[in-house]
């Protein structure tokens, strides 16, 4: 890994105009990373972590959405001081991004080759048509597509979904991007599939170093390529940790309460330990700790007061008032 951080948020907040004044979605987000690491951000529905994503490349549109404050440097570049056009020059060619849909980033008119070839002639204006599509040919290869030439002239909808993911990352890492955000890239895919999309995920970034932000909500996609994980709930972040310093000593309650319900497959007839409660409507943010009506150890302060964000050892950070250190 580099000293110097790639990417770097610090205090970055997102608002929604409502009728009713404004819901702050996601508040005070602060995290780095570096080449070579994966950072993994879980937590339930409605916990922020897609906001946050599509927020750092500013692809919520506003209004509804407010950016509130903060910055989001990519190698010092701040991110929130851009204009939209000069954001369209940023998206693809230095962020790249891809959503848990693959329909939705692919066109049903066009083909498949056509619309590698025009991604990559769109960020690299002075390539040929011929060294497009050879470049597109070449990464569908990477992807592991075996018969290049048969996926280039399909159609969208002669492709399993599987198979448009796989397109849909060939064509972000076609473009070569200096950091890469995976929005839930395996929801709704079938495991043997997830697999592989993880597998080659995991090896891009250890053969070129390239940093991703991986946007999720199940526990063996971070068990399986996250060398770093924050977890977040109501709009903040709770907690911060090495990826096995997080699975086998969680800090917060909620972190806790999340790797307990995960299903023991060597325990089939165990109680599934579910999490009581539902998460905070955040137009009616809880005044104190946002997980306090949830947990069982909350007392009078954490109704009363936020949470510090306090540093633990190895690189640990918590926000809790009685998180053991």
């Amino acid at each position: 890994m580099t000293d110097a951080p790639i990417l770097e948020v610090n205090g970055f907040s997102v608002g929604f105009a409502t009728p009713n004044g404004t819901v702050v979605a996601t508040e005070d987000i602060s995290f780095s990373v570096s080449s070579g690491e994966i950072l993994a951000i879980i937590g339930e529905s409605g916990s922020g972590k897609t906001v946050t994503s599509m927020g750092l490349a500013r692809l919520i549109s506003t209004p509804p959405a407010i950016y509130l404050g903060g910055t989001v440097n990519l190698r010092g570049l701040n991110l929130l001081g851009l204009s939209e056009k000069q954001m369209a020059e940023v998206r693809g060619r230095r962020i790249g991004t891809i959503f848990q849909n693959p329909r939705a980033s692919l066109d049903p008119s066009f083909t498949i080759g056509a619309q590698l070839i025009e991604t990559l002639r769109r960020h690299e204006p002075g390539l040929s048509k011929a060294a497009a599509r050879e470049a597109a040919i070449l990464s569908l290869n990477q992807v592991g597509f075996n018969e290049a030439d048969r996926v280039m002239a399909s159609y969208p909808h002669q492709l399993s979904g599987g198979m448009c993911q796989r397109i849909a990352l060939a064509m972000t890492l076609a473009c070569k991007p200096e950091i890469l955000i995976a929005d839930e890239p395996t929801t709704a895919l079938d495991v043997g599939v997830q697999a592989r999309i993880l597998l080659l995920l995991k090896r891009r970034s250890l053969s070129t170093g390239l940093p991703i932000v991986i946007i999720t909500h199940d526990m063996g996609v971070v068990a399986a390529v996250a060398t770093r994980v924050l977890v977040m709930y109501g709009g903040h972040i709770q907690e911060s940790a090495p990826i096995d310093a997080l699975l086998s000593d969680p800090k917060h309650p909620y972190t806790q309460a999340l790797i307990a319900a995960i299903p023991d497959p060597d325990e089939p007839t165990a109680e599934w330990r579910s999490i009581e409660g539902e998460p905070p409507n955040l137009a009616l943010a809880p005044k104190g700790c946002r997980f306090a009506p949830r947990c069982g150890r909350a007392e009078a302060i954490c109704r009363a007061e936020v949470p510090d964000w306090r540093s633990l050892a190895d690189e640990r950070f918590v926000r809790c008032h009685f998180a053991e250190v």
